[in-house]
């Protein structure tokens, strides 16, 4: 059975500083992981490359068993599906609460 995300040995290097090192996860379809850790274990840096702002140096992700993240645009994932919220909160001037909502 295929993985809905697919992050098979995947390294991250900033300069000389490796962010993230050989990550390797599966996630099923219908399945929900929660990804723990302190300040700078990479949690972010894996969320960028799973959304294709960030580049990994080696490794691989594929999304729903079809779409090699690794070699798309950032534009392409986003078209299919996969995006990241940055956690700036913001609201618009001109709406009301409802229409945030």
């Amino acid at each position: 059975m295929a993985a809905a995300l697919l992050i098979d040995d995947v390294t991250v290097e900033f300069g000389s500083f490796r962010a993230i090192d050989a990550l390797s996860l599966a996630i099923d379809f219908g399945e929900v992981r929660a990804v723990i850790g302190p300040n700078g274990a990479g949690k972010t840096t894996m969320l960028d490359v799973v959304s294709g702002i960030t580049r990994a140096k080696q490794g691989r992700v594929v999304f729903d068993d079809a779409i090699d993240i690794t070699r798309t645009s950032e534009s392409e994932i986003a078209r299919a599906g996969v995006r990241r919220k940055f956690q700036k909160p913001s609201i618009f001037e001109g709406l009301d609460v409802r229409q945030h909502i």
